[in-house]
């Protein structure tokens, strides 16, 4: 068969002819483009995963504020029930003999009231932090992307499985409608004594199996429309149609990919290895950064009050006594030993670098050998398309010749069955080739990683 022959029988067998569900009032035809776009807004899985980059981009904040400068106000209100005593040996020596005991330490209430302004001058963990927390907004972006391409192949799944039972019930309703004029015929001609009654129950009983198909392939098509709802995150509810209903190949997708190795960083799973890696090595970085000294600037201010009588600060009326202290200065912090922990999490930070080496090494074998796979099984069922569209032609010829002939009173009614349910077998297999190639296509553009620029784009 010459190529343009077998586009042409393509294009024309993707071509739904049932309009049932395209004649629903109110239903909006979408486009598997304009799917993706409704579920971009409204399916819980992208909602979530942008939720994870939002928290992502929080915590870059949270990290850079260490960065800067620190207040706090402290205020505290005391009532000493046993004021502390202050013992000096010997006191009652310079106390004039008077029996031992101590200086009581102030009042019983005291009041104060601190503040304290502090300022990183130097730490070597804050730049890496900063750094690990932006690579971590990275991944969860990545994250979402994953999670984007993970929705459109099963939205472009799910709306394929709506045409492909749709076709499905179009070729089941030819068939019923065919069977059902056989039957009128058929009992004419019974009437007439051309027929007998065995004739009349055969058919019937193929009308009925084919009555019985139409609703489970209606039932098939409620479930495939639901699941389309479901991945797009629209309401059950609500009415749409499909206007995709056309799907064109062309020679140039038989071509094999020469080098499977340029897919990796197509791959949103290897790119989100890549940066697992990436932001262990920054965790590493960190924990070693842990044995550099810190240095930090502070200034204070502190109120102090203290009386006999409750209070929070010193009157003219009453015996409180009150002072204020300031001061400015340096802490410097410098790691001595901390019983080798630092070195133990350097470590396994060097395992897990290894394990995630081990794991990207592995994503490129499952690569290349998704995309070989996915290129035989895309490539097998795009030549037996044809093929299977032949076996259909074939079985209508067959079964149009039969019907002819027991009208002709030539054939029997065992002949006519035996046809139909011939082209039934033959459009079954046909139907799951076409259910087959969708999902091929599908599976050879996620494996390449080109999965959503394949279905949003103008032409597939």
């Amino acid at each position: 068969m010459k190529n343009s022959t077998f586009y042409l029988i393509v294009l024309l067998s993707f071509t739904v002819l049932y309009q049932g569900k395209a004649q629903t009032p109110g239903a909006k035809a979408l486009s598997i483009k304009e799917c993706i776009e409704y579920a971009s807004e409204n399916n819980y899985n992208l909602r979530i995963a942008r939720l994870d980059e939002n928290i992502s981009d929080k915590r870059i904040i949270e990290v850079r504020s260490t960065g800067l400068p620190q207040a706090n106000i402290n205020g505290v209100f005391e009532d000493r029930l046993k004021i502390p005593l202050l013992i000096i040996p010997n006191m009652d020596q310079f106390m004039g003999g008077g029996q031992g005991g101590g200086i009581p330490m102030g009042y019983q209430y005291n009041s104060s009231l601190s503040g304290e302004v502090t300022q990183m001058i130097y730490d070597q963990t804050f730049w890496t932090g900063l750094k690990a927390a932006k690579s971590s907004t990275k991944y969860y972006k990545q994250s979402s992307t994953w999670v984007s391409e993970n929705t459109a192949y099963s939205i472009a799944d799910s709306y394929y499985k709506v045409i492909v039972i749709e076709k499905q019930l179009t070729l089941l309703n030819i068939n019923l409608s065919n069977t059902a004029t056989t039957l009128s015929m058929t009992e004419l001609q019974y009437n007439n004594g051309l027929a007998k009654k065995v004739d009349i129950n055969r058919l019937r009983v193929n009308k009925a199996n084919l009555e019985s198909q139409i609703k489970q392939a209606e039932l098939n098509l409620e479930q495939a429309y639901n699941s389309l709802k479901f991945q797009m995150g629209m309401p059950l509810d609500q009415p749409i149609a499909l206007s995709d209903t056309t799907f064109e190949l062309s020679q140039t997708e038989l071509q094999s990919a020469e080098n499977p190795g340029q897919f990796f960083d197509k791959r949103t799973d290897y790119k989100l290895l890549e940066t697992n890696l990436e932001l262990q090595k920054l965790d590493q970085k960190s924990i070693t950064n842990q044995y550099f000294p810190r240095l930090t600037g502070f200034a204070n201010y502190s109120y102090v009050g203290q009386g006999p009588d409750l209070g929070l600060y010193k009157t003219k009326n009453n015996d409180w006594v009150d002072y204020t202290t300031a001061s400015i200065g340096l802490r410097l912090s410098i790691p001595v030993f901390d019983g080798l922990r630092k070195s133990a999490l350097v470590q396994q930070s060097k395992v897990k670098q290894d394990q995630l080496k081990q794991q990207l090494e592995l994503k490129k074998q499952q690569i290349n050998i998704e995309v070989s796979n996915a290129e035989i099984q895309y490539k097998n069922t795009y030549h037996r398309i044809a093929a299977e569209q032949e076996n259909v032609n074939l079985a209508e010829e067959v079964y149009n010749v039969t019907q002819l002939e027991f009208r002709e009173g030539v054939g029997t009614s065992t002949d006519v069955v035996n046809a139909e349910f011939a082209l039934r077998q033959a459009q079954n297999i046909y139907i799951s080739t076409l259910l087959e190639l969708y999902t091929a296509r599908l599976q050879l553009e996620k494996s390449k990683g080109n999965i959503i620029n394949y279905l949003t784009s103008n032409s597939q």
